[in-house]
C-alpha cells in the first residue's frame, strides 16, 4: 500500500466513523486515496484502510432524511415537442430508505458520505468485481459552532468530488473551490428490449448510482420501433450533456441514425452517447467495459453505470453503410451468413436474454447453410491470404482515411487550450487536422532524412504507449487512428506540413524504436536470434501529390525505405482525405456506386461462404470477443470470413473459441483490417444484419468514418 507521504496531503482531520459502533478515526485525503484509521488512545496499532479516489463516484453532506425520493421515468411516453416542457409532477416517484445512503444520523450532525465502488475478489474465484462501499464520517471538531462544522464538511465534500471527477486542482484552490455542476443526461429506455427488464433495471440499479454521483437526469420510455429516432431528430440537443440508452443495441442504432438525419448533424453527432445494458446482446456496453478494464459479468449494469458516472468522453468510429437506395450509419457490425442467421432467427427466444444466441447457434450449426457471393475489401496493409502458406507478412503498403477541416488547413490548433482539449478528446470535430506521430523520443516527419544508429532491436519497446494520443503534436491531429496489419500494430507515417521540412537535432530519429516497430508490424527483419543490425538509413521521400480526386477527396501517396544488411523494405503509404461540410450528406470517397465494380486495388473473394462479418467493436456479446484488438477509435474495420469446407464439429469448436477471441487463430478464419468493404450475395435467401437490425440480402458496402461520434467511456 502506498504511504501518505508518497502522494501529497490535501486535507486531514478527525471524524467519527458511523458504522455499527461510532468510533473516532483520523482521516487523510490525498490526490489518489482517502486513508482512515482508528485514533489510538492506548498506543495500540491499527491497520490503516484506504479508498482509491478513482473508485469514488460521489460525496454528499450527511443528511437526516428517513426517506429519499428520486424521479423515475415518465408515466407515459412523450413526443419530442413535450420533452422541453417536462416537469417533475409528470414522473413516477422512486422512494429509497435513507439508510441505503447512510442518512441515519441526527439532524445536528455534520459530516460527509462517500460512495465508492472498489474492486473485490470473488469468493472461490480469481476474478474481481466492483462492490458498493459507503463511508459515513461525522466531523469531530472542537468547534461548537454548527455553521463552522458545515463549512468544514462542504470543503471536504468539494475536494473529494474534485479529485473523483479528475478536475484540475491546486492547493491554493482548496478553501473556496466548488466543482462545476454535472451535465444533465437524457435517458431513453426501451422496456421491451431483450428480457423486458430495462425499466426495472433503471429504477432499482441505475437511479441510486445517479443520485450518489449527483447527476441530474430526465428519463423517457419509448413505446414503438423508431420512437428514439423520431425524438432525437426533433429535440434541442444543446440542453443535454449526453443521451444515454438503457436497452439493447437496437435503440443505440436508432439514436445514432436519428442524429445523422438532422440538418445540424455535423454538430449534433458530437453529443456524447452513453449506454447501459438492458437488452440481449448489449455489445457496445461490453466493448466500453472491456476498454475500461471492467468485468463482463452478472454485475455488468453496475460496472457500466460506474463508467457512465465518470462523465468521460472519447471519440468512436462509425461506418457509413450503403444498401440500395439508403445510407445507414453503423456503430457495431455488418454480418452475413450464419452470424446474421443466429441473430435474426433467435429473436423468438429474446426473453432468455443472451442465452438466445447459444440456442440459435446450436440450431444453425446442425442445420448448416452456405451462401454464395463475393466479398471485396480495401485492406489497410497488403493482404496475405492464409492459404498462401507465407508465414512472413512483409508490410509493403499502409492505407489510411482521414477527415480534413473545412478550412483545409493542416494547422488549426495551435493554442495551449486546444492541446488540453485534444488530450481529453473533447475537441471540435471540424478542427482536427493532420497528425504527427511521436515514437518515444523519436519523431518521424515526411521529407526528413536522418541517420539512425544502434546495436539492437527490442520488441518490448513497441507498446500501445507509443501510440498514446496525449503525445500528439499540438498543431496536428489525425482523426484516423493507428492502422494495423493482420493483428500487429502499424504506425501511421504522416506529414507535419507539406510546406515544411525540419532537420533540427531535436528531430533525431531513434533507430532501435523505428526498426523494432517495423519488425513488430511484419516480422520482416530476421531472424530474432540475430538482432545486431549495422548502421541503417531511414529515408522518406515524398512523391507528387497529384493523386486522384474522388467525391471531393484527395489521395496522396508516398513511401519509406528501410535499409538493412539483410534486405530492403519499401513501405508505401496511401492517404485518403475528404472535406467535412456541414448540412451535406457525408462523403464516402472510398466507395464506388453499388452498381459499379470495386477499384482494382481492392481484394476480391468469390465462392461459398459460411459467414462474413465486418466488426468495429471488440464484442458482439459478453461471451463473444469478435475483434480482440479493436478499439473504440482505431480507424479500421475488422473483417473476417469463413468459407465453405469447415465441418460442423469444427464450426462448433470455432464458436466456442469466440469467448476469449481464440477464433482469430483458426485456420478457417480469414481476417483483415480494412478501410472499406463490399458484400454481394448471389441469392436472396438468408439475412444481413446491421447493428442487429435485419435487411434483405442485397449488395452492401461500408466505409470507416474515423472518430466521428462521441461515446461516454473510459480508455
Amino acid at each position: 500500500m502506498a504511504s501518505i507521504s508518497d502522494e501529497g496531503v490535501v486535507l486531514n482531520g478527525d471524524f467519527f466513523l458511523l458504522a455499527k459502533k461510532k468510533s473516532l478515526h483520523k482521516v487523510t485525503l490525498t490526490r489518489r486515496r482517502i486513508f482512515y484509521s482508528p485514533d489510538s488512545y492506548n498506543g495500540s496499532v491499527y491497520e490503516e484502510k484506504c479508498i482509491q479516489i478513482s473508485d469514488i463516484i460521489g460525496c454528499h453532506i450527511l443528511d437526516s432524511r428517513k426517506n429519499v425520493t428520486l424521479p423515475g421515468v415518465t408515466l407515459q411516453s412523450l413526443s419530442a415537442s413535450k420533452i422541453s416542457a417536462y416537469s417533475n409532477d409528470q414522473t413516477e416517484e422512486l422512494n429509497f430508505p435513507g439508510q441505503h445512503f447512510q442518512f441515519v444520523c441526527g439532524s445536528e450532525a455534520c459530516g460527509i458520505v462517500i460512495f465508492a465502488y472498489p474492486f473485490k475478489k470473488k469468493m472461490f474465484s480469481d476474478k474481481r468485481t466492483r462492490c458498493r462501499q459507503v463511508l459515513a464520517l461525522e466531523i469531530s471538531s472542537a468547534a461548537t459552532n454548527t455553521d463552522e462544522k458545515r463549512k468544514e464538511a462542504e470543503k471536504w465534500k468539494n475536494m473529494i468530488n474534485f479529485l473523483a471527477r479528475d478536475l484540475p486542482l491546486t492547493l491554493d484552490d482548496i478553501p473556496n473551490s466548488v466543482p462545476p455542476p454535472r451535465g444533465k443526461l437524457l435517458f431513453l429506455i426501451n422496456p421491451h428490449s431483450g428480457p423486458g427488464k430495462a425499466h426495472i433495471i433503471f429504477k432499482t440499479e441505475i437511479v441510486p448510482m445517479l443520485f450518489e454521483a449527483d447527476i441530474p437526469y430526465k428519463a423517457f420510455i419509448t413505446d414503438h420501433a423508431g420512437h428514439a429516432s423520431e425524438l432525437i431528430k426533433e429535440i434541442n440537443l444543446s440542453e443535454w450533456y449526453g443521451v444515454v440508452i438503457v436497452s439493447g443495441d437496437g435503440l443505440i442504432y436508432e439514436t445514432i441514425n436519428g442524429i445523422m438525419q438532422r440538418d445540424d448533424w455535423a454538430s449534433a453527432i458530437k453529443i456524447p452517447v452513453g449506454c447501459l445494458p438492458g437488452g440481449s446482446g448489449n455489445a457496445l456496453c461490453c466493448a466500453i467495459n472491456y476498454a475500461a478494464g471492467e468485468p463482463l459479468d452478472a454485475s455488468m449494469v453496475l460496472h457500466s453505470t460506474f463508467v457512465l458516472t465518470k462523465h468521460k468522453v472519447i471519440p468512436m468510429d462509425l461506418v457509413a453503410v450503403h444498401i440500395p437506395n439508403q445510407t445507414i450509419f453503423s456503430f457495431l457490425s455488418v454480418t452475413w451468413g450464419i452470424m446474421a442467421d443466429i441473430d435474426y432467427e433467435s429473436e423468438k427466444y429474446r426473453k432468455l436474454g443472451e442465452a438466445r444466441f447459444t440456442i440459435g447457434a446450436i440450431n444453425r450449426i446442425f442445420s448448416l447453410r452456405t451462401y454464395r457471393g463475393r466479398v471485396s475489401f480495401l485492406p489497410v496493409a497488403e493482404y496475405n491470404p492464409k492459404e498462401t502458406g507465407n508465414s512472413k507478412k512483409v508490410l509493403t503498403k499502409i492505407r489510411r482515411f482521414s477527415l480534413r477541416s473545412r478550412s483545409n488547413s493542416k494547422s488549426t490548433n495551435d493554442s495551449t487550450e486546444s492541446v488540453a482539449k485534444q488530450r481529453c478528446y473533447s475537441m471540435d470535430h471540424s478542427a482536427y487536422g493532420e497528425r504527427q506521430m511521436y515514437l518515444g523520443d523519436a519523431k518521424l516527419d515526411r521529407g526528413d532524412h536522418k541517420e539512425i544508429s544502434g546495436s539492437s532491436v527490442d520488441e518490448s519497446m513497441v507498446t500501445e504507449d507509443v501510440f498514446d494520443k496525449t503525445s500528439l503534436n499540438k498543431e496536428e491531429m489525425d482523426i484516423g487512428a493507428d492502422m494495423s496489419e493482420q493483428g500487429n500494430n502499424v504506425t501511421n507515417y504522416n506529414n507535419k506540413n507539406d510546406t515544411e521540412s525540419t532537420n533540427s537535432d531535436a528531430d533525431q530519429l531513434n533507430k532501435d524504436k523505428i526498426v523494432s516497430m517495423v519488425e513488430s508490424l511484419n516480422g520482416a527483419l530476421e531472424p530474432k536470434g540475430d538482432k545486431n543490425i549495422n548502421q541503417q538509413t531511414t529515408q522518406q521521400k515524398e512523391k507528387t501529390e497529384n493523386a486522384t480526386t474522388l467525391n471531393s477527396s484527395s489521395v496522396e501517396s508516398g513511401h519509406m525505405t528501410i535499409l538493412s544488411e539483410k534486405q530492403e523494405i519499401v513501405v508505401e503509404e496511401e492517404r485518403y482525405h475528404c472535406k467535412k461540410s456541414d448540412y451535406a450528406p457525408f462523403p464516402t470517397p472510398l466507395l464506388p456506386p453499388l452498381d459499379q465494380d470495386v477499384p482494382d486495388n481492392w481484394v476480391k473473394f468469390e465462392g461459398d461462404f459460411i459467414l462474413a462479418a465486418a466488426v468495429y467493436q471488440t464484442h458482439l456479446g459478453s461471451d463473444m470477443l469478435a475483434a480482440p484488438d479493436a478499439h473504440l477509435q482505431d480507424g479500421v474495420i475488422h473483417l473476417m470470413m469463413v468459407r465453405e469446407g469447415i465441418s460442423k464439429a469444427g464450426l462448433l469448436k470455432l464458436f466456442l473459441s469466440f469467448g476469449q477471441g481464440g477464433h482469430v487463430h483458426s485456420p478457417y478464419v480469414e481476417s483483415a483490417k480494412v478501410l472499406a468493404f463490399r458484400i454481394e450475395p448471389s441469392t436472396t435467401s438468408g439475412n444481413i444484419m446491421i447493428d442487429g437490425e435485419r435487411f434483405d440480402p442485397s449488395p452492401i458496402q461500408g466505409q470507416i468514418l474515423p472518430g466521428l461520434a462521441r461515446v461516454m467511456a473510459i480508455q
